[in-house]
Formats: structure tokens, sequence, C-alpha cells
């Protein structure tokens, strides 16, 4: 194996070198939070949810690390983070709870061994994946890991790609089988040989999130020497028609959606032309071969334990070339102790001297002969016995909300409740279940066999952990899926549902059948059938343990989320009130329908109303009076009331009524913007909200001590909307994260953080209005 896989791009060093000044200009108050997120985010360097805490996410193009880079990792984990490295579903790894203080010298450190984080993050060229059984899997029509790197080193060399209108992600499979998920990638090269040259098929535009899409064909075969051309072109094509405007729809998917696949094509052929049109000096791609083998002079016999054999069956797989095998070590949820990689990183030897990681968030070896499979088994079971581990069911688990500050619910800690209720059982399949801890699949279940995304559902007035089963969801060249809904169940229901789903199916199944073929054959009736049993949720009183997630030890709430992301899930369960709404206004179940339309809006102005009354009461004061929605709405509450104390026999007659206010309702909903401000015009606006601080210069005060995040802040947010620009608004909050998260959010927002001042009891918080 070379020294260096690829060549870091003196771009790259220059901005490394760069940061360290700027993250000194942040230290020192010279630059604000938000303008330094935009050079540190790009930089591969999250906020995690403990305040002052920061992740740093490495680059590792087509998954590969050489023994040095892999130690040095482990060893900036050891000294500037938590001792715990990971693996993401990217093939990336990450280092936790750095201080920013310390990262630009983990960045330096990095480029030492040809590493960086660059790219890791923002809207940049992300890492560039590939199969992690590439060179090695009997399928493959050759192997693409040299092509991962070539384009790796051109697209990272370029500062323009650290500035697209979203994130860019690029993958290489060697076959139709797409383990590199090329065929839900921005861009996906599958490898073919045609009349004995080595080639691809091209895909563009795919991606998951909340709402995915399968790539689309752009090119049926091309030179492999073309790579760089083509990446260039749907590049620049992203980069002139993604919606900057719009976060939520800058993807380069958005651009088909708005375009149509024909037109999309033919932007595509114009870039293209034109970058042919240009001299460019492309990098030359390498097709080094790896080291053969280990030393031959281990000893081949092996001892008769049961356990061994177990293993091998199960995580040591031939390879195309003979005698070789490339074996798959288990990390739970993508975790691995800094000591334990470094170990890891010292058996590389009796492979081809490489560590690889996979989308499946485990380490492979590769190129280790069959001689040696034994010494490997028992140097990995004295490193940890999980990495030898061979039952069980496989989990995929993105961060979720133990980290993320955009995760929903605890996907990592229903990972665990999975591995351990299913740890006794022999489950059939070898597809993992992926995990999102919310809509936006950084757990990849939009193409899972089985898949699981973290949502909130208000039951008994309290909101409640559930997730979204999802079901046969195929990556592939040609017959490519996605996920089909299946059913929302509550996360304490899932353990018993996927236990009885998984006896169910080994009976079901043919031969060795995959999951996925099953439920293709199989349907997935029985799946959505058997969700029915399990999705109630029983009262508070009858277990309370249901209102609580998976690792949390308190009960389920948006509260708690950092400076910036205090509204982040209230999106959410304004689209489950909106989902409620729908569903009752189909089953005939007006009065219920009226009352949810009512309040699914009722919490951007701060307001959780628990009664029926209260609820059209704070409608009709903030949105009917507001000019939001038209007074017509006040009569349908009247009659609403009339029906509830039994003065009205029936809504029936005002069912079309009710389905025009919920449609207005839910067109407010999609004109919300990040800042929880409608961008539609009122319907009419009265002459009382006109002119009622007009001329003001008074400071208006606040008092929201005893309110919790996020509900503090939208509730001043609302109050702030109220006063002119220029004026302050005085905030009593709570100590802790309501001092701290209220006035991040405002500054998020571009409003002036005046002062932040302890006055014992509580603290004040004064804003002056910007925006």
């Amino acid at each position: 194996m070379n020294s260096t896989l690829y060549h870091i791009a003196e771009t790259v060093v220059e901005d490394t070198r760069a940061y360290r000044g700027q993250v000194e200009k942040f230290l020192a108050g010279e630059t604000s939070a938000i303008a330094f997120k935009a050079i540190r985010v790009p930089m591969g360097i999250y906020e995690q949810r403990e305040n002052d805490r920061y992740m740093v996410r490495v680059r590792g193009a087509a998954g590969v690390f050489l023994p040095e880079q892999i130690r040095r990792v482990a060893e900036l984990s050891r000294e500037f983070g938590n001792g715990t490295v990971h693996v993401t579903t990217r093939q990336d790894l990450q280092i936790h709870r750095a201080d920013i203080a310390d990262t630009p010298t983990i960045l330096d450190r990095l480029l030492e061994v040809e590493l960086s984080s660059r790219g890791g993050g923002g809207n940049t060229v992300r890492n560039i994946s590939a199969c992690p059984r590439a060179g090695v899997c009997e399928s493959e029509a050759f192997d693409v890991t040299p092509h991962a790197f070539a384009l790796t080193e051109y697209l990272i060399r370029e500062r323009g790609n650290f500035n697209l209108p979203r994130k860019f992600k690029a993958a290489f499979s060697g076959c139709a089988t797409d383990c590199a998920l090329a065929s839900v990638a921005d861009l996906g090269f599958f490898a073919h040989i045609r009349d004995g040259e080595r080639g691809f098929a091209v895909y563009a535009a795919g991606g998951m999130g909340s709402h995915s899409a399968l790539s689309v064909l752009i090119e049926e075969f091309i030179p492999a020497e073309s790579i760089f051309e083509v990446a260039e072109a749907v590049k620049r094509l992203f980069d002139k028609h993604g919606d900057r405007a719009n976060r939520h729809k800058a993807r380069l998917r958005y651009v088909v959606k708005r375009v149509g696949v024909d037109v999309f094509r033919s932007l595509y052929g114009e870039e293209l032309a034109q970058v042919r049109r240009e001299t460019i000096q492309f990098p030359v791609i390498h097709n080094a071969q790896p080291q053969a083998s280990a030393s031959d002079d281990l000893n081949a016999e092996e001892p008769d334990d049961a356990v061994y054999r177990k293993w091998k069956a199960k995580r040591a797989i031939s390879q195309k070339q003979q005698g070789l095998c490339s074996v798959a070590i288990p990390l739970p949820l993508g975790d691995i102790d800094a000591s334990a990689l470094s170990a890891i990183a010292d058996l590389a030897h009796l492979g081809n001297g490489a560590v690889r990681t996979s989308q499946d968030q485990d380490l492979l070896l590769t190129y280790v002969p069959e001689s040696a499979l034994y010494e490997l088994y028992s140097s990995l079971k004295k490193i940890d016995d999980r990495f030898v581990s061979s039952s069980g069911v496989k989990t995929v688990a993105c961060a979720g909300a133990s980290t993320c500050k955009l995760g929903l619910c605890l996907s990592r800690g229903l990972a665990d409740a999975l591995e351990h209720s299913l740890s006794d059982i022999e489950v059939p399949f070898d597809d993992p279940i992926y995990i999102s801890g919310c809509p936006n699949s950084c757990g990849h279940h939009p193409i899972a066999s089985i898949g699981l995304y973290g949502t909130a559902q208000r039951v008994n007035d309290r909101l409640v952990p559930f997730y979204g089963v999802v079901a046969g969801g195929r990556p592939a060249e040609e017959n490519a899926g996605l996920a089909k809904f299946v059913a929302r169940v509550p996360a304490r229901a899932l353990p018993k549902l996927l236990s009885e789903f998984f006896a169910a199916a080994d009976v079901e199944r043919n031969g060795g059948e995959s999951l996925v073929d099953l439920l293709g054959r199989w349907g997935t009736n029985y799946l959505t059938e058997l969700a029915t049993k399990y999705e109630s949720v029983p009262s508070y009183e009858e277990s309370s343990e249901f209102y609580r997630d998976f690792g949390g030890c308190q009960d389920f709430s948006l509260a708690g989320r950092g400076p910036g992301e205090c509204g982040a899930g209230v999106m959410d369960v304004i689209a489950l009130d909106i989902d409620a709404a729908k569903s009752a206004l189909r089953e005939g179940r007006l009065y219920d329908a009226l009352v949810a339309s009512a309040g699914a809006l009722l919490v951007t102005r701060g307001l959780e109303p628990k009664k029926d009354r209260e609820v059209f009461a704070a409608f009709s004061e903030h949105l009917i009076d507001q000019g939001w929605i038209s007074d017509s709405a006040g009569t349908l509450l009247d009659s609403a009331l009339d029906f509830k104390l039994g003065d009205r026999d029936s809504l029936d007659d005002l069912r079309d009524d009710i389905a025009t206010l919920l449609s207005r309702v839910e067109r407010l909903f999609g004109s919300l913007d990040a800042n929880l401000n409608f961008r539609i015009e009122r319907v009419e606006v009265t002459e009382q909200e006109t002119g009622t601080h007009a001329g003001s210069e008074e400071t208006t005060e606040i008092d929201l001590r005893g309110v919790a995040c996020p509900m503090n802040f939208v509730r001043a947010k609302v109050q702030l909307e109220q006063i002119d620009i220029g004026e302050v608004l005085d905030i009593l909050l709570d100590e802790g994260e309501p001092a701290r998260n209220v006035p991040a959010s405002f500054a998020d927002q571009g409003e002036e953080v005046v002062s932040v001042t302890n006055e014992q009891a509580h603290f004040r918080v004064r804003v002056r209005k910007r925006t």
C-alpha cells in the first residue's frame, strides 16, 4: 500500500493554516458566533449539544485509512476529545467533545499524516465514498478505489467547491448491488467494462432526507478518465441552479423536481460541453495494486473452536483473490475506544496494510490470508470481545438527539434497546436495521429493508417519542427503490414489534432469501397489520415509560435544544397536528378536525393550551384577529362549541368550511421560515394591530421565568414582532439553558443582544430588534 493515498491540495493546507487565526479572533470576541459558524462548519467542525464542545469530522476517501492515519486520529481523540472515535455512514471518522481552542491543533496534526476535515460539513463537496470491499469483491467490474481517490484530489483543491448551494455527495459502486449507495447520491458512478474498456454509468441528483429521491441516469457509459469532467459539469449545474434562498430545497434533487428530468439532462449537457472546451488539468488515476498478502509463515491449522467457526462463517468473506479474505469488525453504534482503534491499526499488517470503514459503521481488514484468520480472531478477541461477535441484529444509527441539535429522538438509545432485545434470537437476515433520530435520514432509513425515523406525537396532552417504520428499500443500479411507509409506532413498542416480525419472517423465508427480497415477494402487509397491534399508547398513570425515550431519564419534550435551534422541533409537532386534522376530516370526526386545525399553529405563538375552549380562544386572538385566518372561521368555532354543548346535532353541513380552514392552516405552515414567521400575505389586518406600537420607544418587558425551552424563545420572538425596529425587549429568564439558549437564538436570527445580566434569582436578556 502506498504511503500516501491521495494528495492534499495546497489550497486545503492554506485554509487549514488560516483557520487558526479565525479561531483566535472568535475567542477574542472579534468574530461573532454566526460569522464563525460559517468558517468552522465547512472545515468539518460542528457544535455538539453539550455547550462549548465540538465534533471534528475527518474525511476518508473510499473509507480507506493507513495505520499511521488511524493511530493519529485515535491519538487526537485521547488528547483532545472524549477518547472515543466514531465511524460515520459516509465512511468518515469523528472526534467528539473537543474544545474549540484545540481544533486548529487537531487539524494541523491531521495534515501531518495527509488527512483533513476540510469539507466534512457545510455546503461543500463531502467525503467521496465507495464500496467497502472495493478491489476484493467477486461481483465488481473493477476496483473503484483509485477513482474515488483521484476525484477527491481534484474536487477538494477548488475553493469554490466549499461554497455550494448545499452539500454535494458522490459515490462509486463496483457493481449493480450498490454497496456505496450511488443510487441515492448527488453524483453516482457504477463500474462497467464495455468492449474491454473500463468506465462508468453515471447517475445524478439522488439523495436522502425528509424528501428522498433516487438518482437519474445521465450517462450510460463514460470512459474511466472522464469522471473529472462529468463531476465538474454536474457540480457547475448545481452551483448555478441550486436554490440558495431556500435551504430546505437547496439539494440537487430539487433542481430535477423543479425543471424535470429532460431539462436537467439538457442543462448537464450544456455544462459538460463547456467543461470540455476548457483546458483543465485533471489528476492521474493510479491503479497501483495493494500488497498481495501477509506473511505465509503463520500456522494454517485451526483449533476445534465452535465459536471461532461461527465468527469465521459470519465475518470472514472470501475475496476474488484466491486464499484471501476480507474481515468485518463490528462496532456497536459505530463507536470504538481510541486505544482499541490503535490496536486494530497494529493488525493491518495481517492484510494489505490498510483499515477500511463501511457505510454500516464497521471496520474492515482486507487481503487477510485464510492462514491468518485465527491469529486475527484471537488478537481481536483480546482487544474487545465485541469485535468477534457473530450473533444478534445489526443496527445502524445516526447520533440522534444525544448530540445532534436537529435530532428529535434518541436513536442510539433505541439501537441499544433493539440489539439487547433481539440478542437472544437468531435473526435470520444480515440486513441491518437503519435508524434516524428525525426524518432527515442521517441513519439511511430511506434505503433500508427495515428503517425507523424519529418523530413525536401528542397523546393524552403529552408528547410521546414515536418512530416512523419504513420497509422495502433497496439501493441498486437499475431496480433501486425507496422504503415505503408502514406505520407510526411508539418507541417503547418497537422491540416487541420487531421481535414478532422477525420470528414470522423466519418462517416465511425461502432458503437464503434476503429480507428485502422477502419483503418484495411477501409485501409489507404483514408488517403493517402487525404494527396496528403496537400503535396504541397507554395512559401516563398506566405506563409512564412510554412517555420517555430510550436512554432518556425524563419525560419526552422539545426542551433542551441548543442555542439557535429552539424552533427546530416545533415544525415537526405542527406537521403531526395537521396530519391528525387531516385524518379526522377523512374519518368524519369533524369536531376533532377543527380542534386539531385550530391548535396546530399556536405553538409558533408560544402557546400550548390544553382545553378545547382555550385552543379556540387562542386561535381567535392570535390568528383570526391578526388577519392570518379569515373572520368567517370565528363562526366555525362557535358552531363547534355549540356541538360540544349539545346545542347542535351535527357539523356535517360545515365539512367544506372546515376543510377550507385546514387548507389555510396548512398553507401558513408551509410558508413558515426558520424564524417561525409566515411568508404569505394576511387575509386581513385589523386597525388595532396596525397602530399598536407605532412610534413607541419604550422598553417592553416579558417575564418568561418558569417557561422552558423552546417555548420561552417562541414567546419572546412573538413579543419582539410586536415592537418596531430599533426598540428594545427585556426578557426575564431562568438560569441555565433558558439564559444560554434564548439570546443565542436571537443572535442567530440577526437580532442585537444588547446584554445578558444576572439578577441573582434570574437573568435579564435585553434584545434590540434589527429585522
